[in-house]
């Protein structure tokens, strides 16, 4: 078993990755979320019960599993106390869920900032507004807010007079808003029992031989260098940000695993190829319950774009695709990958552009499949329809389909043989 496993998404996000590490959650030794804040949802169906996490790691279910956030996480502490109270109450966290002390703060400045920016912009990319681009932004101009300095609050005092020198609209909320502030400092005492130096403790549980399994957020589309710019989120979502938010180096043994539907989604604004306007992604939206586990916004549905799933295997070393909501696909009498772009000036193309003004000039060119009764998923087997799609798909990427989800439960997938 490698000791690194990470997996990501490899769309616009929504792909069911929560799902899946879940399930691999018990064979390993612990599960570390390295991206994104809460404008993440991951959702579960284990027992009966529907989960969605915003903050959490997907394994946090598991009691024999340490959880965390790594240093790449920006998190909210109000809201991740919600979180941590709306769990089961036989769950204990006590000495298995961590925060990294390198991990940065969502603030209410943040929040509001986040709202105000997005209303007024003649560009608006529709973001969860919860402030996850202003916290990112500070951590890069170096004037965010580390967890470390939050719990402890004499640090917490020497970074509000310098946040207030660097912006003075921060300045002016801070000081007209104390009881907000109140509350938002009075989740500390709660949160600094979990916040510790995560990476070190990482860096010894490898040498130890322990496994550890990493959980993306959003999808590789969405990643700040290598996605639909800028219409993205303000972290990186591919594997090897990974490596980077867990503080190792690239010694230890590890495998790369991508999760995408068996159609595309996205949610907000930004370049969409395949996506469908009229009566099939309505169907798409409908059957697949499409819409958004941390917004509620509806998701804009289209058929699997080929081209885009390739750029997400090359961008991320994908060793292998696990392929959800295959289910949904069998109500279709035929379906439809894009497999190439018509592009209006240069014709054919086949590379995923890095320039959201080329999108407007493009046109999906499109294989047509025969599709599969949801019958026949039942007897654990594969479809000779099925494997037909999960064929070509793989021919494209030149990446081995390996499992495939046909319904939400823990228990609902198929290993492909």
């Amino acid at each position: 078993m490698q000791q690194i496993t990470i997996l990501v998404g490899a769309q616009w996000g929504d792909e069911g990755k929560g799902k899946w590490i879940d399930v691999l959650s018990p064979h390993h030794d612990m599960v570390m979320r390295f991206q994104g804040g809460d404008n993440a949802g991951h959702t579960l169906h284990v027992d009966g019960q529907k989960y969605v996490f915003h903050h959490l790691p997907s394994s946090i279910l598991h009691s024999k599993v340490i959880s965390g956030l790594l240093a790449g996480v920006v998190i909210n502490p109000l809201n991740l106390l919600s979180e941590i109270d709306q769990l089961p109450t036989d769950i204990s966290l006590d000495g298995r869920f961590w925060i990294s002390s390198r991990s940065h703060v969502i603030t209410p400045w943040h929040v509001l900032k986040d709202q105000n920016e997005e209303s007024r912009s003649s560009m608006a990319i529709g973001t969860t507004l919860k402030g996850i681009g202003p916290c990112y932004a500070d951590r890069v101009a170096r004037q965010g807010l580390m967890m470390a300095h939050y719990i402890d609050p004499k640090k917490t005092e020497l970074w509000l007079e310098r946040y207030k020198a660097y912006d003075a609209d921060a300045g002016v909320f801070l000081a007209s808003h104390q009881d907000v502030m109140d509350n938002f400092f009075s989740a500390r005492q709660q949160i600094a029992p979990h916040v510790c130096d995560l990476e070190t403790r990482l860096r010894s549980a490898l040498k130890d031989r322990k496994t550890v399994l990493c959980e993306g957020a959003q999808g590789t589309l969405l990643d700040l260098s290598h996605g639909t710019y800028p219409f993205v989120t303000s972290s990186h979502t591919i594997a090897s940000g990974a490596l980077v938010s867990m503080g190792v180096g690239m010694q230890y043994s590890s495998k790369v695993i991508g999760v995408a539907k068996a159609y595309v989604t996205r949610v907000g604004e930004g370049p969409f190829p395949t996506e469908l306007m009229g009566s099939d992604g309505q169907k798409l939206a409908r059957l697949g319950h499409e819409f958004g586990s941390t917004t509620g916004r509806s998701r804009r549905c289209g058929w699997l774009d080929g081209v885009a799933l390739r750029h997400a295997c090359e961008v991320n070393g994908f060793d292998e695709l696990y392929l959800n909501k295959c289910d949904i696909l069998s109500s279709f009498g035929q379906i439809k990958l894009c497999t190439a772009y018509e592009h209006e000036k240069h014709g054919r193309i086949t590379d995923f552009p890095e320039d959201i003004t080329e999108y407007p000039y493009l046109s999906p060119i499109y294989e047509t499949f025969p599709s599969w009764s949801e019958a026949s998923l039942s007897g654990g087997s594969l479809p000779h329809e099925l494997r037909q799609y999960l064929g070509r798909i793989e021919e494209l990427c030149g990446v081995k389909v390996s499992h495939i989800g046909i319904g939400p439960k823990r228990q609902d997938y198929i290993k492909v043989s």
